[in-house]
C-alpha cells in the first residue's frame, strides 16, 4: 500500500492503532527535518503546538480504530521555515481487522511548500493538447503568470493567450483557477 503511494510521489506513513510507526516511503522521509521527524517510533514536531496537534491526532486515531467504520482526520504540522504540511488521516475501523490487523491509520502528509507539477505527457493523452498547450498549462500549474510563460516559452502574449483559449476549449474550463484546479489533480 505504501509503496503504491510512493509510485504517485505522495509522502505517507503508516500507524498502528496506538499512533506508531509501522512504515514510512521515501516522499515522507523528504520532508523530515528539525521539524518534523520520526522519533521513538513517532511522529515527533518541534513546535509545542504541532506536538499536541499530533498527539491530538493520535487520541482521535485510538477512538477511531476501535469502533467500525472509516473516519477521516486532518492536523497541520507547523514548520519554522517554509509553510505547514498538513496531515491527512485515514483511520480503518474494526470491520477492516481481517484485512490489516496492525494498521490504525494511513497518514498522507502534504507540505504547502512545495511547487506541483504536472506531467505534460499526461495533460497531452487525456485533453488531446500540443506540447505547447500541455506545456503552458504545467506552467500555470506551478503559478506562473500567463506573461512568465510567454517569456519562459519564448512566444508572444497574444500566443500564449491563445494556447491559453484552446487549452480551456479542450479542458471544458473556462477560467485559469478552473483549469489549474482540474490540471493540479493530475500529479
Amino acid at each position: 500500500m505504501i509503496g503504491a503511494l510512493g509510485l504517485l510521489k505522495r509522502p505517507a506513513i503508516v500507524v498502528d492503532r496506538h499512533g506508531m510507526v509501522l512504515d514510512v516511503n521515501e516522499d515522507a522521509y523528504s520532508l523530515f527535518d528539525g521539524d518534523l521527524s520520526i522519533k521513538g517510533k513517532r511522529l515527533f514536531a518541534a513546535d509545542l503546538q504541532s506536538r499536541m496537534r499530533l498527539d491530538r491526532l493520535v487520541n482521535q486515531i485510538r477512538l477511531a480504530s476501535s469502533k467500525a467504520g472509516r473516519t477521516t482526520l486532518q492536523t497541520v504540522v507547523t514548520r519554522r521555515q517554509g509553510r505547514p504540511v498538513v496531515v491527512d488521516a485515514f483511520v480503518q475501523g474494526l470491520e477492516g481487522e481481517d484485512l490489516f490487523p496492525a494498521v490504525g491509520a494511513l497518514l498522507l502528509l502534504t507540505d504547502l511548500n512545495e511547487t506541483l507539477q504536472v506531467s505534460q505527457n499526461s495533460v497531452m493523452e487525456i485533453f488531446g493538447l500540443t506540447p505547447s498547450q500541455a506545456r503552458l498549462g504545467s506552467l500555470l500549474v506551478e503559478g506562473k503568470t500567463l506573461k512568465e510563460i510567454s517569456l519562459d516559452m519564448k512566444i508572444s502574449p497574444g500566443t500564449a493567450r491563445n494556447h491559453l483559449k484552446a487549452v480551456f476549449l479542450r479542458t471544458g474550463t473556462r477560467r485559469q483557477a478552473e483549469l489549474v484546479s482540474l490540471l493540479s489533480r493530475l500529479r
